[in-house]
């Protein structure tokens, strides 16, 4: 997929100095973005604006950053990248568990936020990875062209992350995958959290799956990680 407009990114936090800072580095790399101080104003901008990612803190005053995620989420796929200050665990595990795509721990390097963007990005919009054949597990297809999952024959909407972990489910069944394996494979970085990203977004994964039999399940292996394993 070729890009045919500037990245616009949407910074929502309520200290001054963090758009300044972060929106320094994004018109160095020649992407634009727009600046919201409180949860309000971002999900209004992002009903009338169109944005490829969003830079969400935690800490805003009258809606947190976590119920932003969720309202987010209600409605749309947009990467999100969340701020949160050391001492804020529960809410960042919050934060995942709702759909964000990343977190970082203020204070941050700038630099760090716009590789973080780029990264993302590349994995979702802007860089899908060609497949001559549908991948199939039981009653599942996915069209690594198109990110379409169908199950059943009924299209399931999934998230580009939750895309990117069935797709390597199906590339690898009945084999056991480690957290730290799929970190690397599905976030594409070393991922600077820890593994429990991969339980939070294999946990909103399965919500989406059908509860009947489908010819296949997510297990979780003690000890060891996750694998699809194949019913017969």
């Amino acid at each position: 997929m070729v890009r045919t407009h500037l990245l616009n990114i949407l910074i929502c936090d309520d200290h001054i100095a963090v758009h300044e800072s972060i929106s320094a580095y994004l018109q160095a790399e020649q992407m634009d973005f727009a600046s919201a101080f409180n949860g309000k104003e971002a999900l209004k901008m992002l009903e009338k604006g169109s944005f490829d990612l969003v830079i969400l803190d935690i800490m805003l005053p009258g809606l947190f950053g976590t119920e932003v995620c969720r309202q987010i989420r209600m409605s749309s796929d947009i990467p999100i990248i969340m701020l949160s200050a050391r001492g804020e665990e529960m809410d960042r595990i919050t934060g995942l568990e709702l759909g964000a795509d990343d977190y970082i721990t203020k204070p941050f390097s700038p630099r760090e936020v716009v590789t973080r963007i780029k990264t993302i990005l590349k994995r979702t919009h802007y860089a899908p990875v060609p497949r001559a054949e549908l991948l199939r597990a039981g009653e599942m297809t996915i069209n690594p062209d198109t990110l379409e999952i169908h199950i059943q024959g009924k299209r399931i909407e999934f998230t580009a992350r939750e895309i990117e972990l069935l797709t390597l489910f199906a590339s690898s069944k009945d084999t056991i995958l480690s957290r730290e394996q799929i970190l690397n494979k599905v976030w594409g970085y070393d991922y600077p959290g820890d593994t429990r990203a991969v339980d939070h977004l294999i946990k909103r994964m399965r919500k989406k799956l059908p509860e009947e039999p489908i010819g296949f399940e997510i297990k979780s292996i003690y000890g060891m990680g996750y694998k699809m394993e194949t019913i017969q």
